[in-house]
Formats: C-alpha cells, structure tokens, sequence
C-alpha cells in the first residue's frame, strides 16, 4: 500500500477536486527540450534517454522534497513513454503515490486537415496579440528567448500575419475537434490514473477565434472521463479574459509566469493583470524561465508576488532538482 502524499511536508493546494503539492514535477527536459537551443537539446536526449536515468530523480523529487505530483505528455511518444514508466517506478521504489497532470492536445481540423500547429495559427495568435498590446507585443516577442527558441533559434522562421493570413471567422466556423484522434492521445494514458487532465494550449486558438462551444464540448467530453479538467494557456492576456468572459468551466488555469515575463504574452504586465482578475486558481510554468532565472528569488514572484496556487519546474540532473526544490521549499517556509 502506498504511503498518502500527505505524510510529506510539501504544503498542499486545492485545484478542482484534487489536492496537489504546490511545488510539481514538469516533464521538460526527459522529452528533450531545453528552451535554449538545438544542441542543448540533443544533449538532454542523450542524458533522459534511458528510465534508469530519469527514475533516481523524481523518486528523490517525491520522497526527499515531498514533490508529489507530475506533468505526463503523450507527444513525443518514445520519450514520453519512458517518462511514464520512469514516473511508475520512482513510484514503486519511494512506496508514494506521484499524482499525474495530463496533457492532452486538441486535435482540431479545418476540412479534415490538421490546424492546430499550422502557421496560420500561429499568425492568429500574433494578430490577436498585437490586437491587444500594439507595438508593446511586438517589443516583447522581439526579445523573449523563449519565444525565440520555439521558432528554432532565429525569427527568420517567423510568420506574420500580413503574410501569412489569420484564419478568417468563416473558416474558424468550420473548425472540428477529432474525437477519434483525441481517443487515441487518451489510450496513451491506459493503465494510468489521471487526477487531472490539462487540455493543451489550442485553448488558445479555439477562444482567439470565438469557438466556445468547441470549447466547452470538449471540457465536457474531459469531465466525462476525469475528476478535474484545468486548462493549459499559452498567452494569459489575450485567452483568460476571453474565457472568464464566457463563463467557461474550468478548474484552473496552467501558464507561464516569471519574473522576466519570458513566454508570457502579449506583455508581462498585461498577461498578469489577466492573472489577477481570475479567481481560478493558477498553475505557474516556466518560473525560472527556462533556466535564466535562478535561484529562491524565482519562487518569491510566482509565490508571493504573483500569488499563484503551485509551480511546475523543469526537472534536470539529481544536483539541479536538489538546488531547485531547496529553493522552492524556502520560499514556502519548509
């Protein structure tokens, strides 16, 4: 029988109908990703690449610093299989339950095609962005690495609207969810007990272009299977106005917050006034900004300036997650 997270000294959080440690386990980088470059990458690939590698730090995470809750992503089916099995066995050898935040994309389809990464959806969301902010958004892009990282390192990749056109409210009412794509994204969570499932951040693009009711039938179909459903956001000040403003009915909401207002759009400023407005509670990402914020100050903004609920971390070797949960455990008083 395993041992309740309660009996670790990790204080708690209530989002929905689970109780989550406020300190919780993101899955970056053993699926690769580093949010610096293509080289930091491939190194991470090789040092993740193996369960073995991967179980000795998150039993510690859950056993030594009460960390006792995970982010589990079913994209990168090979490194995220491992994930699964490395979260299993940390499990198995700390004799604790690790609760599982499932990530879950949103197949969306225009006329049978795939849109959801497609660079028109991309330059949807810049239109919206820049809609809001003006040139502020385009001063923030323009110099957040992350954001530069996720266009492969150089803007040359960028698309603009101007170029690229947005999709138009015609073409946004022919937007489908494919729940046999999402039945398959779901049967990689088999065997696996979910206390809660995070659609992915085409929340994004379904609220940018006004289709709540794709929205809402697809937390519908979520609630259907799981006890809570949080909403994963990748810009706070333009999308949570948006669903706050339509009643939608999520348990919280997951999104970047740092101090440097790395990936937090269409500015810092407005994407925390976002925050702030909402009586959700809210599941910070991204807090040392992909590793250019260091150090107990990091978690005094997420938690005592920003006030949010928890923070997911990037993991890393045994050393890194020791200094970070340290960190995070001062600042939390333990």
């Amino acid at each position: 029988m395993k041992l309740s997270n309660k009996n670790y000294a990790m204080p708690t959080t209530r989002v929905g109908r689970a109780e989550l440690p406020r300190l919780i386990m993101g899955i970056h980088p053993y699926d690769g990703c580093s949010y610096v470059d293509a080289a930091r990458d491939a190194l991470n690939y090789r040092r993740y690449n193996r369960v073995s590698k991967v179980v000795p730090i998150l039993r510690y995470a859950a056993q030594y610093a009460g960390v006792t809750a995970v982010q589990v992503d079913h994209m990168l089916p090979v490194l995220n299989r491992l994930h699964l099995q490395a979260v299993w066995e940390a499990e198995q050898e700390s004799d604790l339950s690790i609760d599982r935040i499932a990530y879950i994309l949103i197949p969306i389809l225009l006329d049978s095609a795939n849109v959801e990464y497609a660079p028109r959806a991309h330059t949807t969301s810049i239109a919206r962005n820049e809609g809001v902010a003006g040139q502020a958004f385009w001063d923030h892009f323009l110099r957040d690495p992350i954001l530069k990282y996720n266009l492969g390192g150089s803007y040359e990749r960028l698309n603009r609207p101007e170029a690229v056109p947005p999709y138009t409210p015609a073409e946004a009412e022919r937007f489908t969810i494919d729940y046999g794509m999402l039945e398959q994204y779901l049967g990689f969570f088999a065997g696996c007990e979910i206390p809660v499932a995070d659609p992915g951040a085409e929340i994004d693009l379904l609220a940018m272009t006004g289709r709540f009711d794709l929205i809402r039938e697809y937390i519908a179909f979520l609630r259907a299977r799981y006890d809570t459903v949080i909403t994963s956001v990748h810009h706070a000040g333009v999308t949570i106005p948006l669903l706050e403003r339509e009643g939608i009915e999520v348990d919280g909401y997951l999104t970047p917050v740092n101090a440097l207002g790395a990936a937090m759009t269409p500015t810092r400023d407005i994407a925390l006034d976002a925050l702030r407005q909402t009586r959700k509670p809210i599941i910070a990402i991204k807090p040392m900004a992909g590793g250019r914020y260091l150090g107990p100050k990091a978690f005094e903004y997420v938690y005592n300036e920003v006030g949010v609920a928890a923070t997911m971390f990037g993991m890393g070797t045994l050393a890194q997650v020791r200094e970070t949960t340290r960190w995070a455990r001062t600042v939390l008083g333990l």
